[in-house]
């Protein structure tokens, strides 16, 4: 597929403000050929995938080289900018929010954007994100559904921008996939299965690993090595990432208050639970509930 390249233009300034604007369409297509721009930040997010050549690219402060197959995503406010651009061409896809998922209108983060796509369309778990969002197309899925979604776009056919929409939000659950950690997969040890066993089966009440390793005649140090290594986690981050998913399927399943649910998973101090929660999913729980709730066909 020829794709067309706008050679020397930053953006198209007349589809970037009605992006902007009030009711937009919410989604703007631009392949083109990319020179240097120093630090700059926008009002929308933005999915840049690299289809040639290479430029050093800086974003909040952290830069890399980034070459073909090369992508990311900028939120609203960050800074980024190209230096030393050579024959630089790339894929621009600028959206709002809301064309993903109405649910996430008036989002800003890409933290918040990913968490959301990540509870409502991938798992209703939770993750950590990672802070580095330079991903590699290696399998060439993202440059196959953005090079659809620019047909889509210049075309504008019936029901282009469903399509559209359905081709970013697979695009987003495909950089999920690359994000977020294997989970127990790479746990290989009895040891380490047993200490998840023990957090499964007593999350609710008190939990330590030196209670786990005194009643079962195991080294703490030895074991808590061990359970990093496995893991990629402290024993306490696990514990907490499990009582906040505990946390989540009652918050998705019932209709408990939000003080008894944190009782129940194991938090006796509400406030501190909200703090937590907040911490871990960038919303809080009454807000996690409300983008929980099975969508209306």
């Amino acid at each position: 597929m020829n794709l067309p390249i706008l050679r020397n233009e930053r953006y198209n300034t007349m589809e970037v403000e009605e992006l902007e604007r009030d009711n937009a369409e919410q989604l703007v297509m631009m392949p083109y050929h990319q020179e240097d721009i120093p630090l700059h930040t926008h009002r929308f997010f933005e999915l840049v995938y690299v289809t040639g050549g290479s430029t050093l690219h800086t974003l909040n402060g952290k830069t890399s080289r980034i070459q073909e197959g090369d992508y990311f995503i900028v939120d609203y406010g960050s800074m980024h900018s190209y230096q030393d651009s050579q024959d630089f061409m790339l894929i621009n896809c600028l959206f709002l929010p809301e064309i993903v998922d109405d649910t996430l209108r008036g989002c800003q983060s890409f933290e918040k954007l990913m968490q959301g796509c990540l509870i409502r369309y991938y798992s209703p778990t939770t993750g950590a994100l990672t802070a580095d969002r330079i991903y590699n197309d290696g399998d060439g899925r993202i440059r196959q559904l953005l090079n659809g979604m620019i047909e889509e776009y210049q075309q504008k056919r019936a029901g282009y921008r469903e399509i559209f929409r359905c081709r970013l939000l697979e695009s987003l659950i495909l950089t999920l996939r690359r994000v977020l950690p294997s989970g127990e997969e790479g746990i290989k040890s009895s040891l380490i299965r047993k200490v998840l066993s023990y957090v499964d089966e007593n999350y609710q009440g008190s939990v330590s690993l030196g209670q786990f390793c005194k009643e079962n005649h195991f080294s703490l140090p030895y074991t808590s090595r061990k359970f990093h290594e496995e893991t990629g986690m402290t024993f306490r981050a696990y514990l907490q990432k499990m009582r906040i998913e505990k946390s989540c399927e009652l918050l998705r399943k019932s209709d408990l208050p939000v003080s008894e649910i944190a009782e129940t998973v194991g938090y006796s101090d509400m406030k501190f639970f909200n703090s937590i929660f907040k911490k871990t999913l960038h919303m809080t729980p009454g807000e996690y509930r409300k983008l929980a709730a099975p969508r209306r066909l």
